[in-house]
């Protein structure tokens, strides 16, 4: 299926689809994302489940069993088998890694793509025509879709090189310490934390409303998760979050009211995102990240294996 485009796409890919995620802990992982996070069971597979929010996708997040916890795949949606093509010869000529062919996907939610590695490993699917939902009514307290990921980088330059050139995203904005890649009218879809060594930093799930996060926040209170950031309003992005600590130290965050953005927002240096003192948002209400938090930001790597 096509994607309809949005008034402001500057590059050939319109978001994150879903990410698929190698764990230990498979049922603990499964039960979590259902009754603590709020996704449903959208197909089960032996080994694997695929798990979707209230929006179109066919699926935000994969789960396979996995002898580590480890990220084995980004899905990134291209508006259409055209767009698939472009990229894909556009990768093909700069000499990108583990490039395969376009074809159709077997595996539920169907479309067709390939996978390819950016410069530091981490696998990336870029597809289209793919599944879409129709019922996609907004829950009070569930998800919608993934907003985006953040990703650990020991070689800024060259991956944010490989993002924007390579695969047409656009450079947002830059705070002290993180690079905003933009691919729709989301403020950002990809953003890099340089860093040590290549790993996830988290990956973030829009909710409705600020009234949805807090639902969400109480749910999985409940379920016996707390929270380890937040509630907080971020600089860049304007986004309220909400930072939890998942299975096996996987980071994930609630946000809602991302900035909307079109082609005339002006590019932010860090000099734009200087926190008052003692803050790390702009209001300044809740402490830091838990050492947790900061853990698990650090924890989760891609896997090198073939997906």
């Amino acid at each position: 299926m096509t994607t309809p485009r949005a008034p402001f796409s500057p590059s050939l890919i319109c978001g994150v689809r879903s990410v698929h995620i190698g764990v230990t802990q498979f049922e603990n992982t499964i039960e979590f994302f259902k009754q603590g996070w709020g996704l449903t069971a959208a197909n089960v597979d032996d080994g694997s489940v695929h798990l979707r929010g209230t929006g179109p996708d066919a699926y935000v997040v994969a789960l396979q069993q996995r002898a580590r916890m480890e990220i084995l795949c980004v899905d990134l949606r291209a508006w259409d088998k055209a767009a698939v093509d472009v990229l894909h010869a556009r990768l093909a000529a700069a000499g990108a890694s583990d490039l395969s062919a376009p074809a159709n996907i077997a595996e539920y939610g169907g479309g067709y793509g390939f996978t390819v590695r950016d410069p530091e490993g981490r696998l990336l699917r870029i597809l289209a025509g793919d599944h879409r939902h129709a019922d996609t009514q907004d829950a009070i307290d569930r998800p919608r879709k993934i907003s985006h990921v953040v990703l650990n980088t020991s070689d800024a330059p060259t991956v944010e090189t490989f993002y924007t050139q390579t695969l047409g995203f656009k450079l947002v904005d830059r705070s002290r310490r993180i690079t905003f890649l933009n691919c729709n009218s989301d403020h950002h879809s990809v953003a890099l934390v340089p860093g040590s060594h290549t790993s996830l930093h988290h990956i973030a799930f829009e909710v409705p409303t600020f009234d949805a996060l807090m639902r969400g926040v109480g749910r999985l209170r409940e379920y016996g998760v707390n929270i380890a950031w937040g509630v907080g309003r971020h600089g860049p992005g304007d986004n309220i979050f909400s930072y939890f600590v998942g299975p096996e130290c996987l980071p994930l965050e609630y946000t809602t009211e991302v900035q909307q953005i079109d082609e005339t927002y002006r590019v932010g240096s860090p000099e734009d995102w200087t926190p008052q003192p003692g803050r790390m948002d702009q209001w300044g209400a809740t402490p830091p990240p838990s050492p947790d938090m900061v853990k698990a930001e650090r924890s989760v790597e891609f896997s090198s294996e073939p997906f």
